[in-house]
């Protein structure tokens, strides 16, 4: 935005980049200089409240919470640290009861106008949400059939389509698009992240507790799965609610007009306290979608195409053209894919996991992580990787190298928690 390309930023930053060239660079150390940049308006009462944030896309996204008054400061290491105990006691709080998190950071994209539809269409693998309230997750692909980025798409009107993604992908969604409009077509593209807040509200409490405060009727019939519904919360109209989670439990996600933000989670966290809510930040949303066999944005990436990730569950070939179709179908026809995606499960002691590390077969290189950390619901240390085919099968046996000793991994079949994605859809 405007403060990217202030030029005092630019110098504070590139000062601190020349500091920190000798640095041992930590998993997730962050930058200190020019923060904040970009804050929700709930960024003083969880800083309150205990959060320790990071910055993603210049925004300020909690990562955990310190609920003691305990040295409240990410302590960097390749080890477990000290402050995964409250992590654990996030998640333990998402999977048992109810927990509520800040997503406002979120990518967020509308297309709007009489070609929108057609135009996204030809634009994504996956079909294109037919009624108002449907959502779908998908993919964008270049031509050469890879990935640029996974995003959920909700048609919020018969004209009008909310796309959302990971933040850092904001810039390229909206390049994506605009750079493959017709002249000819009615389609707009524009960026909305900062209009609109989001709170992640997940646990199998949170029907619950929303219950408390909104009028709509939030049982599987009336609000099914993968839905989008317009409600109103605390005085606050216009909240586009999906009924999603990528934590893998019962959830909704709340987009909110970004100025009655804080008037709905105060609503949601009052209405929780009787239930036991907790805050939750985004080490802990990792360490869950992990557990339910989520990949993520080091796993879908511009080096990979969607049979390579094993993501062909979100294409539909019979729907005709679309950009990336025939590199995908020609890469379906090969004898033998280059690199395949795996989970895993690790046989880690204090450290996991976290990308780059080495993936061995019998002592010989087959690939290496792309993502990794430690399960807290489930105790297990887990890993994504893209590897030789030949070492992809369930069952297969393989090493990594964690700090200098090769650990015993193995391919699982199937996620650790929840494998047939039952619960939210309880």
């Amino acid at each position: 935005g405007a403060v990217a390309r202030d030029r005092g930023y630019q110098i504070e930053r590139a000062m601190e980049d020349y500091v920190l060239r000798h640095e041992i660079p930590y998993p997730g150390r962050q930058r200190n200089t020019c923060r904040p940049c970009r804050t929700s308006p709930l960024y003083r009462k969880l800083t309150a409240m205990g959060a320790v944030h990071e910055e993603v896309y210049g925004w300020e996204r909690p990562r955990w919470f310190c609920t003691d008054g305990e040295t409240r400061e990410d302590i960097y290491g390749f080890r477990r640290p000290g402050w995964y105990r409250y992590v654990a006691e996030e998640c333990r709080a998402v999977r048992e009861r109810v927990a509520i998190a800040d997503l406002s950071s979120f990518a967020k994209v509308e297309l709007r106008g009489n070609g929108a539809e057609s135009f996204l269409d030809g634009m994504i693998p996956n079909r294109v949400p037919g009624k108002v309230g449907h959502l779908v997750l998908t993919h964008l692909l270049n031509r050469k059939g890879t990935v640029e980025a996974e995003v959920t798409i909700a048609r919020v009107a018969q004209d009008t389509f909310y796309v959302m993604a990971a933040a850092f992908f904001e810039q390229r969604i909206r390049d994506h698009f605009r750079f493959a409009v017709g002249a000819d077509e009615n389609v707009t593209v524009e960026v909305v992240s900062g209009d609109w807040g989001v709170l992640a509200v997940s646990g199998p409490l949170s029907r619950d507790v929303l219950g408390q405060i909104s009028d709509h009727p939030l049982d599987n019939t009336n609000w099914p799965w993968l839905r989008l519904r317009e409600i109103s919360i605390a005085g606050v109209s216009g909240i586009r609610a999906l009924r999603m989670s990528y934590q893998g439990e019962l959830g909704w996600e709340l987009h909110v007009p970004m100025d009655g933000l804080e008037a709905v989670y105060d609503a949601v966290w009052q209405a929780g306290e009787a239930f036991g809510i907790a805050n939750f930040g985004s080490h802990a949303l990792n360490a869950m979608r992990l557990e339910k066999g989520f990949m993520g944005a080091s796993e879908l990436t511009n080096e990979v195409t969607l049979p390579e990730a094993g993501a062909m569950r979100f294409v539909n070939l019979d729907k005709g053209d679309f950009l990336g179709r025939d590199m995908i179908v020609e890469s379906m026809e090969k004898d033998m894919l280059p690199w395949v995606c795996v989970y895993m499960d690790v046989a880690a002691t204090d450290a996991d996991p976290h990308a780059g590390e080495t993936i061995y077969m019998n002592g010989e290189r087959v690939g290496q992580v792309s993502s990794g950390g430690y399960g807290f619901s489930t105790e297990k240390s887990l890993a994504f990787g893209y590897v030789d085919p030949k070492a992809s099968a369930p069952g297969t046996e393989l090493e990594i190298m964690i700090l200098g000793e090769c650990r015993n991994a193995r391919v699982l079949a199937a996620p650790v928690y929840d494998p047939a994605g039952q619960r939210p859809r309880s």
